[in-house]
């Protein structure tokens, strides 16, 4: 992090702009800092802290003024802290409001559940199928159709009679 420290209408010493740049690295964990600028000004009875952080995308600044250089410093420090957080916050309710979420969407009717089920393929005829649907609890029975040699399916209907789906070449 680059740190770059004007005054107007006074003087820091050494130890004063390494305790800044203490406090401003506490912002480091939060984002990667390229540059903070500060500002430090002093007017009759009032001190101001003008910080401005720039970041890798973002750019964040803070004015505070206060009887004292270190409170008005503090409280800037805070400021930037909370936008920083609230940016960092927005960011990560996005990403989460945007993911992709197994289902549907809202309004969207949901995909039904598929259910895979293999069958062998007995060659047969029709009643033999017929049959063979009598005996099971299925509602279905897929065969291969011996006079056609074609896949077929028979199927009991809801009303209890028997249907064949056979395909159309």
């Amino acid at each position: 992090m680059q740190l770059i420290v004007s005054t107007r209408g006074m003087t820091i010493s050494k130890t004063y702009k390494d305790a800044l740049t203490k406090k401003l690295s506490k912002l480091e964990p939060l984002l990667p800092i390229i540059e903070t600028k500060v500002v430090l000004s002093k007017e009759k009875h009032r001190r101001t802290a003008a910080l401005t952080l720039i970041a890798k995308r973002h750019t964040f600044r803070s004015e505070e003024t206060a009887g004292d250089l270190a409170a008005a410093v503090d409280l800037a420090v805070d400021a930037l802290a909370r936008q920083v957080r609230e940016m960092k916050d927005r960011v990560k309710n996005r990403k989460v409001r945007h993911a992709r979420r197994p289902g549907p969407r809202p309004g969207e009717p949901a995909p039904p559940d598929i259910v895979v089920r293999q069958v062998p393929l007995k060659p047969m005829s029709l009643e033999e199928a017929a049959a063979e649907l009598g005996q099971g609890g299925d509602d279905f029975l897929v065969f291969t159709n011996a006079s056609t040699d074609a896949v077929n399916v028979l199927y009991r209907g809801t009303d209890g009679g028997l249907g064949l789906i056979e395909p159309v070449a």
